[in-house]
């Protein structure tokens, strides 16, 4: 026994009212495509973002004229610290660490003799019953005037709850791509419905039943569902892998570097049929509707 696939059976070929479907939903696929590979990116960031939230307290002391002076300091500032509670440990960073870190920023500056660098120490804390940087900086004040205390995981909180918005963001987008794609089905169905009015009378008449009618157009749509999400998703992944190449050379130290892995594509490529059903099953529901009021 032989299969082979069956079209649709109605004169669809005159009929210019399909003509644009596909560059729409190629359109509308090419946005989900991207705002697809945005959400996997923004996951993938949120939980660097997430690991890099570590128990750590960087506290910076301003440079005096003496260094033995400061060294003092820096020790007593170390015994304050380690006796708080919730403080695991408290290391002074040495000089070349500190130059190490602010080379990046300052360049060949950050060895110069004439630049006071501040004096830096990492502190570990047990996040559970962490101090919180303003009672460190109340501890610290008085005995060291101008020192500065950041607690990285505050502001990690915050542009971690940022990306998590972006990734909803994202999943908002798909969804309305979704939408649109069925409302132009619905639009183009409609239309193609109004042109082959006649063709649809006499199938009436000669006792064709409202399922075969929908199915004829529900099979012409999901094929140019089909035709069109292929030409999107072709369309996207040279657009990523450009996208992904672009961001990888900015060399952003924040986040982690861009990668498309093999879950992204997958969920890419599931675009494909998840156009053409929704195509199929929106022209199909529009049909019985619309064939229901004709009656």
């Amino acid at each position: 026994m032989k299969f082979r696939f069956a079209g649709p059976e109605l004169p669809f070929a005159r009929d210019d009212t399909t003509r644009f479907l596909p560059w729409l939903m190629a359109f509308m696929v090419f946005l989900a495509a991207l705002s697809v590979a945005g959400f996997f990116v923004l996951g993938d960031a949120a939980r660097a973002i997430d690991r890099g939230i570590e128990n750590t307290v960087t506290i910076q002391l301003p440079a005096g004229d003496n260094v033995k002076a400061d060294e003092d300091r820096i020790a007593g500032a170390l015994t304050m610290l380690r006796a708080m509670p919730g403080v695991a440990s408290a290391e002074a960073l040495n000089r070349e660490k500190i130059v190490q870190l602010l080379e990046p920023w300052l360049g060949a500056a950050a060895r110069s003799t004439e630049i006071p660098l501040p004096w830096v120490i990492d502190v570990r804390v047990d996040r559970a019953n962490a101090p919180k940087a303003e009672a460190i900086a109340a501890l610290l004040q008085p005995y060291i005037p101008g020192v500065m205390v950041d607690d990285h995981g505050v502001w990690l909180q915050a542009l971690l709850r940022a990306v998590r918005s972006s990734e909803w963001i994202a999943i908002i987008v798909v969804l309305l791509n979704g939408l649109a794609a069925a409302a132009t089905v619905v639009f183009v169905t409609r239309a193609g419905m109004g042109l082959h009015r006649e063709t649809i009378e006499v199938m009436h008449f000669v006792g064709a039943h409202d399922t075969y009618i929908a199915r004829q157009f529900a099979l012409r749509a999901s094929l140019l569902g089909l035709k069109g999400s292929v030409i999107g998703v072709v369309l996207a992944a040279p657009a990523l892998m450009l996208l992904v190449l672009l961001m990888g050379n900015l060399g952003f130290g924040l986040l982690p570097e861009i990668r498309l892995g093999v879950g992204t594509w997958i969920s890419i490529a599931g675009l494909v049929p998840v156009a053409a059903a929704i195509a199929l099953v929106t022209a199909h529901t529009t049909v019985l509707k619309s064939l229901g009021r004709m009656i």
